[in-house]
């Protein structure tokens, strides 16, 4: 386990065999991943009875340690995981009541809602949020009320679910306290370090990857950064990587909320093309179109069908286009 990691590269480590010793680097590669978000941070109301888990405790019970965390079920958003436990719970013979989301849309992958709500006839209520916990020792039931266009609840919509047990599926914190600790910038948008197209951070010799970064939606994604990541630690430790100061500024334009990565140094640009990840702000169920500018002048384009928020788009700046991101001030990636 890591303790602490210090800018000069010493990295206070504990194990059960050497107890607590430091390690001296010359690159770091930063994976600490992601963590869920807890009641608290939500700031749910109600008592304090025992039977409210996060989704992914749930299925560390019921998975690996082979334990049932309760018999009938609501689940507080849409997030994969939370999808993903309501077909498990049922499979194991709990009942889940519903799965209840305050936006008015899908937070998780469209296959989840097909695969784990619909194919197992579990009702989504969109636009619906749990306003309290009911309960002394142990979860009773949970109230539920319908949201309006500003996410406030309707107690005239108000709903009693009896239940014991109540599953927090409402998000994911890429985990960065040791990054912040380092100094390395960060993205107040996606949680996670500012990064260049080697996922390099804003201190050299630094390199992160994976859901420290952003969260991801499909773990091909991870596999990718990470390999990138691993080769430009291994190049910038054997002395093989030098980085400028300048860099282009990757900026989210039109109905994106975030791109990955924020950064390009122009000098390391190789291979058959450059990705670039983004996440769209709201649902767009219509054809829609990536397109990648410097200013008013377009360098790459993507056409979709549609575009969702829990479902993350890649565009390719193809090899070709490179000399024109080489001259660029900075690259807007909007949606059209």
């Amino acid at each position: 386990m890591v303790l602490d990691i210090s800018s000069d590269f010493h990295v206070l480590v504990t194990n059960n065999r050497e107890g607590i010793f430091t390690l001296k680097a010359r690159a770091i590669v930063l994976a600490m991943g992601c963590r869920e978000r807890s009641r608290a941070q939500i700031r749910l109301p109600g008592s304090r009875p025992a039977g409210v888990y996060t989704a992914g405790t749930a299925q560390r019970w019921v998975n690996i340690e082979g334990i049932m965390p309760g018999k009938r079920f609501v689940i507080l958003g849409s997030g994969d995981i939370g999808m993903i436990m309501a077909r498990r719970l049922q499979l194991e013979g709990a009942e889940v009541d519903r799965v209840v989301e305050i936006l008015p849309y899908l937070s998780g992958l469209s296959r989840n809602l097909v695969q784990c709500l619909q194919d197992y006839d579990i009702p989504l209520f969109l636009q619906h949020t749990v306003t309290n916990v009911i309960g002394n020792q142990r979860v009773e039931a949970v109230e539920v009320c319908q949201v309006d266009s500003q996410l406030t609840p309707q107690q005239e919509t108000r709903k009693i679910i009896p239940c014991d047990t109540l599953l927090l599926s409402v998000g994911l914190i890429p985990e960065n306290e040791l990054t912040r600790r380092i100094g390395i910038q960060m993205d107040p948008v996606t949680g996670g370090p500012l990064v260049n197209n080697l996922y390099g951070s804003s201190v050299p010799g630094f390199f992160v990857a994976g859901n420290v970064v952003h969260v991801y939606d499909l773990v091909d994604s991870v596999s990718s950064a990470g390999e990138i990541a691993g080769h430009s630690a291994a190049l910038f430790a054997s002395g093989q990587l030098s980085l400028s100061r300048k860099w282009i500024p990757v900026q989210a334009g039109e109905a994106v909320r975030s791109v990955v990565p924020q950064r390009i140094q122009a000098e390391t640009l190789s291979g058959a093309s450059l990705p670039l990840q983004l996440r769209v702000l709201k649902p767009m169920e219509h054809a829609v179109e990536i397109v990648v500018k410097d200013g008013g002048e377009k360098i790459a384009g993507r056409k979709l069908p549609y575009a969702r928020p829990g479902e993350m788009l890649t565009i390719n700046i193809p090899q070709a286009a490179f000399p024109q991101v080489k001259a660029a001030r900075a690259l807007t990636v909007s949606m059209i």
